[in-house]
Parts: structure tokens; sequence; C-alpha cells
């Protein structure tokens, strides 16, 4: 009787032994959640901003620095990357000035070639310089004619702009960003800038859409209304700007403006410095705009 107790208990011990192991083997984590486990290795992207004072970074408390290292930080946030910025905006450049670097100079050439993502800004001087001819013009038919062929030119130079860019690097994205109005807010009713604007706007938008691998980034709508985004709100600003509340404008008068250096600013995402380029916040729209239009584009790992 004492062996058959004997028997029984080594008999319990080796079920618990096995019971106990079987236990443990079903709580370890298998190899596919342990392989989930392991650091991600980060991707390296490099973003290239080409373009004129808008990339350069003018009016963000001088520091020329502009939409890219805000993007550099929401990229980082978003995905397992470790980008890469290099900043080629040259303040007051047209269109075929920017082409004609793109063409010509190596090193802008060099980064375009290692670049993921190029982002273009194009287009505010070229309408800035039509404008200025034809100012003096008093009918939206007289500046609709004098503006047309200007446009038309417009869109040649930034096509063949777009073209170069994609022949130094055919696999990369590219971003153009579209134009704003910055007088907006203090002269709601200049139809001729207002128009000229919508019209430079569409004609990035149309070359962007007419080339494969090419975005069209607006941010028209936010820099140009800023705050004053709502019916009731542009009709509160239009009452308060009644003395300006005209077509047409003496440009004297936004020259004077442009010049005028305090610390009011109507549009809470331009510069006080000169009413003209975006603050901190207004590039942070760029750079957020940016940052959904490649997120349509990429296949980064997110976090």
């Amino acid at each position: 009787m004492q062996r058959f107790f004997k028997w029984v208990s080594a008999l319990l011990l080796i079920v618990v032994i096995i019971g106990g192991g079987w236990f443990w083997l079903q709580h370890q984590p298998s190899s596919d959640s342990a392989s989930n486990k392991r650091p991600i290795i980060l991707k390296s992207v490099k973003v290239v901003g080409v373009g004129d004072s808008l990339t350069q970074g003018i009016g963000y408390d001088n520091d020329h620095q502009g939409y890219l290292p805000i993007l550099r930080q929401q990229l980082r946030q978003d995905y397992y990357v470790k980008p890469k910025t290099a900043n080629f905006g040259i303040g007051g450049q047209r269109s075929d000035q920017i082409d004609r670097r793109v063409q010509t100079n190596k090193k802008l050439r060099r980064a375009l070639r290692r670049a993921d993502v190029i982002a273009v800004t194009a287009g505010g001087n070229d309408l800035l310089q039509g404008l200025e001819k034809n100012i003096l013009v008093n009918s939206d038919a007289q500046m609709t004619q004098k503006m047309l062929p200007l446009k038309n030119e417009y869109q040649q130079k930034l096509t063949q702009l777009m073209a170069d860019v994609h022949e130094v690097n055919p696999r990369a994205q590219v971003y153009l960003f579209g134009i704003y109005n910055p007088v907006y807010v203090y002269f709601t009713n200049a139809t001729m800038i207002s128009t000229a604007v919508d019209q430079w706007n569409q004609v990035n938008r149309q070359v962007a859409d007419s080339q494969s691998k090419t975005h069209f980034v607006d941010v028209k709508s936010a820099l140009t209304y800023g705050q004053y985004r709502s019916a009731n709100a542009q009709a509160k600003l239009k009452a308060e700007n009644q003395q300006n509340d005209q077509a047409f404008i003496n440009p004297a008068t936004v020259e004077k403006l442009l010049q005028t250096q305090n610390n009011k600013e109507k549009n809470v995402y331009l510069s006080t410095e000169d009413h003209f380029h975006p603050n901190k916040k207004g590039y942070n729209v760029m750079a957020t705009r940016l940052s959904h239009e490649i997120q349509n584009n990429v296949k980064w790992p997110k976090r």
C-alpha cells in the first residue's frame, strides 16, 4: 500500500510539472509578437525646398527658415523616418529665375537628385511684377485684357520649371504651393488684386495636375483670409474697411502698408515686419498642408 501511494504521488507530480510547463508555454510571446517589439529602423528621407521667399522663410522672425523646420518636426512625429531638409529659396525670384537655378546650379541639382520630396514655391513675384506694370488701369475689363498674356506667359514658364525639376529627379514626389493675397484684409473689395491672385493660383493648380508625381498644395484660403473665413467675419471686415472699399486702389497706399513695420497686423498668419510674408503661424499652415499632401502619396511607416 505504501508503494501504491508513492506511485500515485509521483504520477501527480509529473502531471503538475507537465501542466505547469504547458501553462508557461501558452503565456510566452509568440515569435511574431517578439519580432514586433524589435526597434524599427528609421528610414532616411530627404526633402528639398526650392523657390522664392516663401521657401527661404522671409517674414518668420528674419530667421530665413520658413516652413521646412516645422515640416521636419511634423514628419518625425508622424512617421518612423529621419527627415533631412535643404532650403534653396531666394527672395524676389520669378519662376524663370528659379528655373535657371534648377538648370545650372550644381549644388541645387545634386540636392534635387537625392531628394525623396521636392517642394516648390513660385508665382508670387511673377504676379507682383505684372500688377505693378498695370496698376493704373481703371476697370476689370482692362485689367483682364492686360493680365491675360502675362498669365499665359507665366503658365508656360511654370510648366517648364516643373518639367525641369522632374528631369533632374524623375522618381521624387513634387509639391507645388499655391499663392495668396497678402493685402486682402486691408483692401477687401480690391477685385483687381483678388481676381489676379485667383487666376495665378489656378495656373499653379493646373500645372500641378498636368504633370505626373506633382501635387498642388492649397494655402490661399488660410493665408488670404486669415481668421476672417466665415461670411459674417468677412462682412464685419468690409465694414471696418469702408475707407478702402474700392475695386481699384492707389498703388502708393499698398506700398505704404507694406513698408510699415509695427506690431499690428490684421491677418494672424502674416508677419508684422512687412504685412506680406507669413509669420510662424503662417509657415506652420504651409508645413501642415504640405504634410497632409505628402501623407496621400508616400508609404512610410506611421507611428
